[in-house]
């Protein structure tokens, strides 16, 4: 059976020390965005969005909202979704990316179940929202913003306990119809072997291994992957290491060889097979003609890549 070929993303995002949220702030982020529904992307965090100004529609899955400016967004991790501006015209968002766990954690140390419940809860469903609706949500939003914005005295301790009331408004808001629709399957199941494809891609890993990860059976779990990813686990895992085959290639003088163990291919022809499946070309052709390499990039399915900056 073959699979559509929409690109998605998975944009990973690392929070800043002794802090459970990442900001990404300023006019920077007035673009336009998207304008290609096929594109969609995963984080590793929740997402917190705020439009400052301007219209367009948002897409989470095959479901389509339009926003406009004083809206707000919560995208839950591994959350299939996008952002597009009106054609032509920029806006102005903000965001937060939010390490979930970690704030459950600080918040309820000893209740394992409890920080079960609430992530659930929290990770339900992603909305897009009325400013004026839900005023305390988006205060709590803007204020933890203006807090990295602002950087006073002890701001951090500040964030941290915003958060913590944050995620439990979410979770009362987003947790009061709990209903398992599509049986539990969504991408947030598989999560854990994607994130360990991510972390171990160097190392020799079977698809085992990410069934693992995840507490499922290897047939579920590629039956899982495949639905939700559009692309087999191992199939994933060599388009994560030929990525960073790509970067050392652009960036260092590495031997092709060195650089395919560093990357997680046992040998330099499995490296070139893989690297000729996806790009089109070979490695060495690739080091001396990037342009073409990011122009084919663009037909890959998955494209994982540390997070917008």
């Amino acid at each position: 059976m073959k699979h559509p070929q929409a690109r998605i993303q998975y944009r990973y995002y690392e929070t800043p020390p002794n802090c459970h949220a990442l900001a990404l702030l300023g006019t920077g982020w007035i673009r336009e965005y998207g304008n290609d529904l096929d594109e969609l992307h995963f984080h590793n965090h929740l997402e917190l969005g705020y439009c400052l100004r301007g219209e367009g529609t948002m897409t989470f899955g095959d479901r389509k909202a339009p926003y406009t400016t004083g809206m707000f967004s919560i995208v839950p991790s591994y959350c299939l979704h996008n952002t597009n501006s009106l054609p032509g015209e920029k806006c102005h968002w903000e965001f937060l990316f939010v390490n979930v766990e970690s704030v459950l954690a600080q918040l309820i140390p000893d209740n394992s179940l409890a920080r079960a419940q609430l992530l659930r809860k929290i990770n339900q469903e992603a909305v897009l929202l009325q400013h004026e609706e839900y005023p305390q949500i988006a205060n709590m939003i803007l204020t933890i913003m203006d807090e990295h914005r602002e950087k006073a005295d002890r701001y951090l301790e500040s964030v941290n306990g915003l958060l913590q009331s944050l995620l439990i408004c979410i979770a009362r808001l987003c947790g009061n119809d709990l209903t398992d629709t599509d049986g539990g399957e969504r991408i947030e199941t598989i999560a854990p072997g994607i994130d360990y494809a991510a972390k171990h891609y160097r190392e020799k890993i079977t698809v085992s291994m990410l069934a693992n990860a995840c507490h499922m059976s290897e047939t579920h779990f590629r039956r899982l992957f495949l639905q939700s990813m559009r692309i087999p686990p191992l199939a994933y895992i060599n388009r994560i290491r030929v990525e960073a085959a790509c970067k050392l290639l652009h960036s260092t003088n590495e031997a092709i060889g060195d650089i395919a163990v560093k990357c997680g291919f046992i040998t330099i022809t499995a490296l070139n097979r893989n690297f000729k499946e996806i790009t089109g070309m070979s490695p060495s052709q690739w080091r001396k003609d990037t342009k073409y390499y990011e122009r084919r990039l663009q037909d890959s399915k998955i494209q994982p890549y540390e997070g917008w900056r």
